[in-house]
């Protein structure tokens, strides 16, 4: 008995040792994928198609040349700002739309982002390509943010050398680094299996085998059955699946613009008949909708003529159809679709459409509908048979004119000062003031009849304290040149700002100049919050009475000095507005005769 379990003992710890033997192999060939794995080629920068870097970095060094950009750079304005800038404004929707994120750096910090969510972690793995743009002026390269591959570049802007500022751009690759360069490096062999192990396996087996067999009690032997271990063990040459490489496919990722998530614009198409164009500021016609194209319908208004649009919304001259052939045309302005999914931009439309829908007054634009078709948000204003101040201005000065007829201006500014001192005064239902201002008292918003009526328009950023130091979805866009001190730098503001803006519109009306003006809007923005210089306020004093009077005293630079209400401004200008009505009426004739001819037919 002793003996024959001693065979079996030795058969045993043979096949005990080959099972270990071969797991320690096993454990070795795993550890070997695993290095070759890990040792995957990744695409370096020259894996990336050379033309797209080269491209990105030339859009970087353009975007390092524009020049409101290096203004705000010179004057130092803040990150909230900054953000804004690159989130809102006109010069800079190309990049807007083409790259993810945008880094203004300052003295090595980051001092604007766009995109701030990856701030910290872009801040560190963008500082090679920054040092070597710093050096050469322009660099590109490639980063990997959450395991996504991104392409990025910095270009130097020409300014500050001391602070040595440079704009950062990045975005995903559009086109995929070249297979060849990301396929893994040839699997490393499977380690030997060690022999002595299973050599001494087979001797301790036969020798087992061989005292069951031989032992004291040869006529009791019995079969001795092959171990499922033994069966079941692997052999040198059994088969083990190879390390599988990862690498960009022919076509590479599929990388997704963030605008394709928002929803289309409206297409702009006529329907009716003969629309008249309708004039922008800078006197261009917006182009009339093709009339043989499908209908454009936003909600139940059909879209005839695009205006125009701002840093916020489009416009549109938009007609509604009822029973027996019934119509009116409406001014309709819809929400930008890139800013549906903005909260802020949303609830600021929203609230202009509320506040100035509850502001009833004849020198005041009416919001007759608000609504929502799909995802687009919109309102209606009336239509007014018209143009703005500033189109006024400039189609009087292309026929020689320069500043209008002193009645004229008094009238204009009387007239706005109407709407201010009703929107001023405005309680709610409680009785108690709703502290409401304009904000943005300018010649854009201030709307003239053919038949000489005079209305303030755009009570979008009324209840905004953030203007300027935010520049909230480009609200300071166009503006700044009748902006009061107070605003432009970013403090509290009253009515008495409002009336100084009116001042600054008064004298462009006499004038037909600005007061102020800059390169661009934040060297407007600079001169604004500095207020009117000695210069200025010496050729105001040469103007013919009462103007110069009126002027100084709206134009203090201490909102305790000028006039403290629209309804006293009102009165100190009401003795000199003579037949201003019909005079306006009578310009508005001269000037626009073509257009009143073609759209009264």
């Amino acid at each position: 008995m002793t003996t024959r379990l001693a065979g079996i003992a030795l058969i045993i710890s043979g096949v005990a040792l080959s099972a270990v033997s071969y797991r320690l192999a096993v454990r070795d060939r795993a550890a070997a994928e695993a290095a070759a794995a890990a040792s995957v080629a990744k695409p370096a920068d020259s894996d990336y198609d050379a033309e797209e870097l080269r491209g990105i970095e030339r859009k970087a060094r353009q975007a390092a040349e524009i020049q409101p950009l290096a203004a705000a750079v010179k004057m130092n304005v803040d990150a909230d700002t900054l953000k804004d800038l690159f989130d809102n404004e006109e010069w800079w929707r190309p990049y807007r739309k083409e790259f993810t994120f945008a880094r203004l750096i300052v003295d090595g910090g980051i001092v604007g982002t766009r995109k701030s969510a990856e701030v910290g972690e872009i801040g560190t793995l963008d500082k090679p390509v920054v040092k070597l743009a710093r050096k050469q002026g322009a660099a590109s390269g490639s980063i990997t943010i959450g395991g996504a591959p991104f392409l990025i570049a910095a270009a130097r802007l020409p300014i500050l050398p001391d602070s040595a500022p440079m704009i950062v751009l990045g975005r995903a690759p559009a086109v995929a680094p070249a297979p060849t360069r990301v396929v893994a490096p040839p699997a490393p062999a499977a380690p030997p299996l060690r022999p002595l192990p299973f050599v001494l396996t087979g001797v301790m087996v036969l020798a087992g085998v061989g005292v069951l067999v031989f032992g004291r009690r040869p006529a009791r032997q019995e079969a001795s059955p092959v171990p499922e271990a033994v069966a079941a063990a692997p052999s040198q040459s059994q088969s083990h699946s190879q390390p599988m490489a990862r690498f960009w496919g022919p076509t590479g990722p599929q990388w997704q613009d963030d605008t394709a998530r928002l929803p289309p614009p409206v297409p702009h198409t006529d329907v009716g008949s003969a629309p008249v164009p309708m004039l922008t500021e800078t006197g261009a016609t917006m182009p009339v909708m093709d009339a043989t194209g499908p209908v454009s319908m936003l909600g139940r208004y059909r879209l005839l003529t695009r205006l125009g649009e701002g840093g916020m919304a489009e416009l549109f001259v938009a007609e509604v159809s009822g029973v027996e052939g019934f119509s009116r045309t409406f001014v309709l302005k819809r929400l930008r679709p890139e800013l549906a999914t903005e909260k802020d931009a949303v609830a600021q439309f929203v609230e202009e459409a509320r506040l100035q829908a509850s502001l009833v007054h004849s020198n005041i634009v009416p919001v007759f509908d608000f609504g929502m078709a799909g995802s687009q948000y919109f309102m209606t204003q009336e239509y007014i048979v018209g143009r703005d101040l500033a189109r006024m201005m400039l189609r009087h000065h292309e026929r020689g004119g320069r500043g209008l007829a002193q009645e004229i201006a008094f009238f204009i500014a009387h007239e706005v000062l109407q709407a201010l001192a009703y929107a001023h005064d405005t309680c709610d239902k409680n009785g108690l003031p709703m502290g409401i201002v304009h904000r943005d008292v300018s010649a854009g918003n201030v709307m003239v009849s053919f038949q000489g009526e005079v209305k303030l328009s755009d009570f979008g950023i009324v209840k905004s304290n953030r203007r300027v130091s935010k520049t909230q979805v480009g609200m300071v866009k166009g503006n700044a040149n009748f902006m009061s001190p107070e605003q432009a730098r970013g403090h509290a503001v009253d009515g008495r700002s409002d009336l100084f803006s009116l001042g600054l519109l008064l004298h462009y009306c006499l004038t037909g100049e600005l007061l102020y003006w800059g390169e661009n809007d934040l060297e407007t923005l600079y001169r604004a919050a500095n207020g009117p210089t000695v210069d200025d306020l010496a050729s105001i004093g040469v103007m013919p009475e009462p103007a110069s009077m009126i002027l100084k005293r709206a134009l203090a630079l201490d909102p305790g000095d000028r006039y403290q209400t629209a309804a006293e401004f009102g009165e100190a200008l009401a003795p000199y507005v003579g037949a201003g009505k019909h005079a306006i009426a009578r310009l508005m004739q001269r000037l626009f005769a073509d257009e009143i001819h073609r759209q009264t037919a």
